[in-house]
């Protein structure tokens, strides 16, 4: 999931639909955090537990009035194998790009109760599942090809901003990497590759 096809999930919501607020909020956290699946997602209700899960406590903004930070607490994550918990601090961005804008409608339509952070109308939390099937649905109707799933957005995320110029320790620091595997999440595009072959004929071989 790059940028573009962030966009492209945007304008195939209508966000006067709750649950179409709730997937661009969840959407959006993934791709600016840096998320991996199961840290916003959770199987089903009675698998929910507050020690692990991302509940509306877990966000919070550097400003009631003029918010330009968002700060989400992760409790549980691959490489936190002691619970130790972290923060991640995303910026505002431009609307409709914006991780900070898109949670806080969302948490207006979606209120301060208990339970997961991202909720279907029905009660039902966002699992892995759901998240994957509703992107490949959208994406699938907007003509977008690839075999895209929940943990595309971690991928994406990390190879636009290896595009973009970011140093690779602030992208190690953003995905929360520790060590280079971060490097194996930078998809090159195939083009790139090819290129490439033209530089290993008739060249002069260095010493």
């Amino acid at each position: 999931i790059t940028d573009d096809i962030l966009l492209n999930i945007f304008n195939s919501l209508d966000l006067s639909l709750p649950d179409h607020c709730m997937f661009r909020a969840a959407c959006t956290l993934a791709y600016f955090g840096f998320l991996r699946s199961a840290e916003l997602t959770v199987p089903n209700l009675a698998s929910f537990s507050p020690a692990l899960h991302l509940g509306v406590v877990d966000i919070s903004v550097d400003s009631d009035s003029h918010p330009d930070c968002l700060r989400v607490r992760i409790k549980a994550s691959k490489t936190d194998p002691y619970r130790k918990g972290c923060f991640i601090h995303i910026g505002k961005g431009s609307f409709p790009l914006c991780a900070l804008q898109a949670l806080m409608a969302y948490l207006v339509v979606r209120g301060n109760s208990g339970g997961p952070l991202f909720l279907f109308q029905d009660g039902r939390p966002l699992s892995r599942a759901l998240l994957t099937g509703s992107l490949r649905q959208i994406l699938e109707r907007a003509g977008v090809p690839g075999n895209f799933s929940s943990h595309s957005f971690r991928i994406g995320a990390a190879t636009v901003a290896a595009y973009r110029g970011i140093p690779d320790h602030l992208i190690q620091a953003l995905g929360r990497w520790y060590s280079n595997a971060y490097k194996s999440y930078i998809s090159t595009p195939s083009e790139t590759l090819a290129s490439l072959s033209s530089h290993l004929t008739y060249g002069p071989l260095g010493p």
